[in-house]
């Protein structure tokens, strides 16, 4: 049996180019009422839910820093640009997505955002129908870096998490995958891995592509 049978994607900075249209949408929005979103503050809350990230920005901005309303600005801000502009593809997923389809691979998407929102990407960038199984944020109790949602995906795909490929752009993510006994590899967007994130990944990519040549040599 091969070792590898299973291949979990993140969606945000992964899949789609979206980390950037987020990081401007909340950098726009936190600067209307006084707050400084900055690029590496914003890089400690990629791959968390609503819950995980919301506390951290709370712990930065304080109790007071309106989240909820913020955070419902933000998404449509994000989604309007996307509207205009179109789903902002990674290179190399839809040759990955087929070359795992042909060999037979179970594929699931984990991703931290909302099933709405993460439906609806999937399907406008023609991945929806090409994934076995999607989990999302609002599914689970804890966020990243805790392994529930890859766990969870394991679990719905049938394959045991050691025979699992996790695929990440965040810290959050590849200590997670590592969390759960899984082949984490990273592939950098707006955040070069650091030494945690280094020791913890079974390869780091410049791009999607490059997964297609680990499976092989797995």
């Amino acid at each position: 049996m091969r070792r590898v049978n299973g291949v979990i994607f993140d969606m945000d900075g992964l899949i789609f180019d979206t980390e950037r249209l987020s990081f401007n949408a909340w950098r726009d929005i936190c600067a209307e009422i006084g707050y400084e979103m900055d690029r590496a503050f914003y890089c400690t809350l990629i791959g968390r839910n609503l819950k995980g990230f919301g506390k951290l920005m709370i712990e930065k901005f304080g109790e007071d820093f309106p989240l909820e309303s913020l955070y419902e600005k933000k998404i449509k801000h994000q989604m309007k640009a996307i509207e205009k502009d179109g789903i902002p593809l990674k290179r190399g997923i839809h040759e990955l997505l087929n070359y795992l389809k042909e060999n037979g691979y179970k594929v699931a998407v984990a991703t931290s955002t909302s099933r709405d929102r993460a439906e609806y990407l999937l399907k406008l960038g023609g991945v929806l129908e090409k994934a076995d199984y999607v989990i999302c944020g609002d599914e689970v109790v804890n966020s990243k870096p805790d392994p529930e949602i890859f766990l969870k995906a394991a679990e719905k795909l049938g394959v045991e998490p050691k025979e699992c490929m996790v695929l990440e752009d965040s810290g959050a993510g590849i200590e997670a995958a590592y969390s759960a006994g899984m082949l984490g590899v990273n592939i950098p967007d707006m955040k070069e891995p650091d030494e945690n994130m280094k020791s913890k990944s079974y390869r780091i990519c410049e791009s999607l592509l490059d997964v297609i040549d680990i499976l092989e040599n797995v």
